[in-house]
């Protein structure tokens, strides 16, 4: 059996959030997975603490790690939190980085850490409502991004951040520099109609339900499950 058949998904929160935060999403998602046929497992991780610790330091954290380049990985704060934790507990499985807020940040620089550490380059991440972080060029390819859109407007923690940067055109004495907003971007993004705002993004209750009738979380599960589908499927073929 294929290594993609025993997912590990690890879900990272992000500043301040409640211990079950993304409980009920890693159990929706592994339920699809299972479905399917897989061997799905999530473990949640803090990769700067819960609602316990102070928020001032977790934000602190967050920032610092937003402004590092993907080749700075190892002087992520949260990201180096995650990679101790999941090659603890990862054993034979494959590892999903699944991050919400300043959570996608340490998930996509975790990531960025265990792919030569572990000789899987295929290692997928996602971030979903996450401040822009810079995506490697190895990453870009098995990166999606989430952001939710709502009646109030987009998600304003996905307006943090950078994905841009320099880029050369043309040649000899017609060279020039132009700023590619996109360069270091993930390669998936996505907006999502949903109900609410940025803390929203797992709700499952009546007063986050659309026209269609599904809840924020079942939209973001149903999308999140596809993609994973149609990476792996390429991964394999590969």
């Amino acid at each position: 059996m294929s290594i993609f058949y025993r997912p590990r998904l690890f879900l990272l929160s992000g500043m301040a959030t409640a211990p079950n935060f993304m409980e009920t999403f890693g159990e929706q998602l592994c339920r699809r997975l299972e479905a399917r046929g897989f061997q799905p497992e999530y473990r949640l991780l803090f990769p700067y603490g819960d609602w316990s610790r102070k928020t001032a330091a977790q934000m602190l954290e967050i920032y610092q790690d937003l402004r590092l380049r993907p080749q700075a990985a190892a002087r992520s704060i949260g990201g180096r939190k995650a990679v101790e934790a999941i090659r603890s507990v990862c054993g034979d499985g494959f590892p999903v980085l699944i991050g919400h807020s300043g959570g996608g940040v340490a998930g996509v620089q975790a990531a960025e850490l265990l792919r030569p550490a572990l000789s899987m380059p295929g290692i997928l991440t996602v971030q979903i409502g996450s401040p822009k972080c810079p995506v490697s060029s190895t990453g870009r390819e098995r990166a999606l991004y989430i952001r939710g859109t709502g009646a109030k407007g987009g998600d304003p923690i996905a307006r943090l951040g950078s994905w841009g940067g320099w880029v050369t055109e043309g040649s000899g004495l017609r060279h020039r520099f132009r700023y590619d907003r996109f360069k270091h971007a993930p390669a998936y993004r996505i907006n999502l109609a949903l109900t609410g705002g940025h803390p929203d993004y797992f709700r499952g209750h009546e007063q986050f339900v659309n026209s269609d009738g599904r809840t924020n979380s079942q939209i973001v599960v149903d999308y999140t499950t596809a993609w994973l589908l149609e990476r792996w499927d390429s991964e394999n073929e590969a």
